[in-house]
């Protein structure tokens, strides 16, 4: 049959992030290391043998009450103060970002986001019908000034105002940032001021390498206008899928009643549940750490050696790198060929809720060794002086 009769969403088809080229060296997404995947086989044993009848079953809508109690206690340690109520269980972060949407956003209402931001959030969001209200960074995060500025021009004209603000304030996804203290307290601040609820991406900061901690946004929300997306994908492992909303309790609630699954995986729920009582994730975040801190220096060392004319910040924690290339680079190309090349990166523009300059690229360091970071940042250095002798060659009058 032709003709047949999609939706908008789905009229458009792509390549998946999670699908990767044949034999690449993939820096483009961040996969967890394999040598480092959690030993979960004692855990899952019991959960199949000791815990049948529950982890077998259609889990509860909200989660396993033992294992909404953990995460409660997990935030509770950053100072987050919540109890089970407050605590939806999710498949992953991103299915928690879908409910909150589902919630709260109507098609047209302005969503508040970084520029850039978390390429897949974008996805989640367009599949709303969302307009987007991008706002810029600098050093200390998402630049308050800008959005207070831009909110009061909404609110003069009479003009719809947003709803929600997403963002990932702790090694920011991409451009590996974290939010300041103060900054946090002003973004609370507006959220109260102009009525839009946050939703605070939290799924890499425990993988940090250095300096302090800041306070959750969560930490300081004393007024309910923050909901914190959790997930174990970045801190265990992501196939297992378990991840968590925390929020007010008539939002968690309704988030709840928005699932399509009934309850999320419980016998997953369980093995996490397992590893959070029993310390064994804490320990595998500190050797995670560890071992991630390793990739971040041999990303930066070998771009500082095999692609200077790149601008790049390295980050405290997390997984990703965002790098800078010269304005006029067509990072696009430059992608293209590294593939050719053997080495998979991301085109920056994917990142972007609008329009973008398209000369930055986003990397991840998290799925292959050190050496192979080296070989593959190599490749692209390569690849973008390929880029560069063609640009030149092209520019010359004939």
């Amino acid at each position: 049959m032709s003709g047949y009769r999609y939706a908008r969403r789905a009229e458009i088809l792509g390549a998946s992030v999670y699908d990767h080229a044949p034999g690449a060296i993939v820096l483009s997404s961040g996969l967890a290391y394999p040598p480092h995947l959690p030993d979960v086989v004692r855990e899952a044993m019991e959960a199949a043998r000791d815990h049948a009848p529950q982890t077998l079953q259609y889990g509860p809508l909200m989660g396993l009450d033992d294992l909404r109690d953990e995460i409660a206690s997990f935030v509770g340690e950053d100072g987050v103060k919540c109890t089970r109520d407050n605590v939806l269980v999710t498949y992953g972060a991103k299915s928690a970002l879908d409910l909150a949407c589902r919630v709260f956003a109507e098609p047209g209402d302005r969503i508040i986001v970084t520029r850039p931001t978390y390429m897949t959030a974008l996805q989640i969001l367009r599949t709303h019908q969302v307009a987007f209200l991008d706002v810029g960074q600098d050093s200390e995060g998402l630049d308050a000034d800008e959005l207070e500025s831009k909110l009061e021009r909404l609110a003069k004209n009479g003009e719809r105002m947003p709803k929600l603000l997403f963002d990932v304030p702790d090694f920011h996804n991409p451009t590996g940032i974290t939010m300041s203290k103060a900054r946090r307290q002003r973004l609370v601040a507006l959220a109260e001021r102009f009525g839009f609820i946050i939703l605070e991406d939290d799924p890499y900061r425990r993988v940090r390498f250095e300096g302090d901690p800041v306070p959750p946004i969560k930490s300081i929300d004393e007024a309910g206008v923050v909901i914190a997306l959790g997930t174990v994908s970045k801190i265990l492992a992501p196939g297992l899928r378990v991840g968590w909303a925390i929020g007010a309790k008539e939002i968690v609630d309704r988030m709840a009643m928005q699932k399509a699954d009934g309850g999320s995986n419980p016998f997953a729920q369980r093995i996490v549940c397992d590893l959070m009582r029993g310390n064994k994730m804490a320990r595998h975040i500190d050797e995670l750490a560890i071992e991630m801190r390793l990739h971040r220096d041999a990303m930066v060392e070998s771009f500082a050696e095999f692609l200077p004319d790149a601008k790049v910040r390295a980050p405290q924690g997390g997984y990703f790198l965002w790098a800078e290339l010269p304005e006029a680079t067509d990072a696009e190309a430059v992608t293209a060929r590294a593939l050719e090349l053997g080495v998979e990166v991301s085109d920056g523009r994917v990142c972007f809720p609008n329009a973008s300059s398209g000369n930055h690229l986003r990397l991840a360091y998290s799925f292959v060794d050190a050496g192979t970071i080296r070989k593959g940042v190599k490749a692209l250095g390569q690849a973008y002086d390929d880029w560069k002798e063609t640009a030149d060659a092209s520019s010359v009058p004939i």
